[in-house]
């Protein structure tokens, strides 16, 4: 089977160094490249971004340090991260590296689906902080420890804000790829049907999964995670491989 590259790209104050779970249990022919956004992980030390589009375009430059134009390539997006792939998918296109063999979205519901929720990104320090703990993102390890909770905030700030602000705009053409979308049954972020509202972006193969447990159901399913990763790219570097011997 011919090699492909899967990126991941993280959710909402979250590294991806998540993914790093995964490697063991991916094919051989699977090299999983986690995408650090800004201002976390391995980068730190680097402004953040405040805002989808801005966040697409730099994953855009790291991608184009991995692939050349041409190369197999898929990507999974969790939560945050699946609005960060939709947007990247046009870019990676136009700018040569041709479409992804696979979208992965994961906790995330459609792009034109718009938030029931208020803002959250402009809150005072306080609410802020009681919204993180009712919505589960982070431990209380967290709130108990000033330097982490200190370098924990502005990142969680800046990522919600991207999220909220961001405004979907209608596209020239549907993703030409196939797209799987995973979801917790009881997410009480994403609905059932704007998880499976996806299917409306993709002109080929749609799919979806559901998993027990809510919205960051990616830290507790990694065996069924991956084993639906490497079905699916398995099949995608098989026809690969019989393309370019025609």
């Amino acid at each position: 089977m011919a090699p492909i590259t899967l990126f991941f790209i993280p959710y909402a104050g979250g590294s991806a160094s998540v993914s790093f779970k995964w490697k063991k249990s991916l094919l051989p022919q699977i090299k999983l490249v986690p995408l650090e956004l800004a201002g976390r992980g391995i980068r730190s030390g680097e402004p953040l971004k405040e805002s989808i589009e801005e966040m697409s375009e730099d994953l855009l430059q790291k991608i184009s340090e991995e692939i050349a134009p041409g190369d197999p390539y898929a990507i999974y997006g969790h939560s945050m991260g699946t609005m960060i792939s939709f947007e990247l998918y046009y870019k990676l296109v136009a700018g040569g590296y041709g479409k992804p063999a696979h979208l992965f979205v994961s906790g995330g519901r459609a792009p034109h689906v718009p938030r029931n929720s208020p803002w959250l990104h402009d809150l005072p320090a306080d609410q802020f902080r009681t919204h993180l703990q009712r919505y589960g993102q982070l431990s209380e390890a967290i709130f108990d420890n000033r330097e982490l909770y200190d370098y924990f905030m502005p990142v969680l700030r800046a990522d919600f804000k991207a999220v909220e602000l961001y405004k979907y705009m209608a596209k020239p053409a549907p993703l030409h790829c196939p797209i799987t979308a995973l979801t917790g049954m009881t997410d009480n972020t994403v609905a059932l049907q704007d998880a499976e509202a996806w299917g409306h972006y993709t002109d080929q193969q749609f799919r979806m999964f559901t998993f027990k447990g809510g919205h960051f159901f990616i830290h507790d399913e990694v065996e069924r995670i991956t084993h639906i990763i490497n079905e699916t790219l398995g099949q995608s570097t098989v026809t690969s491989s019989i393309q370019q011997k025609k």
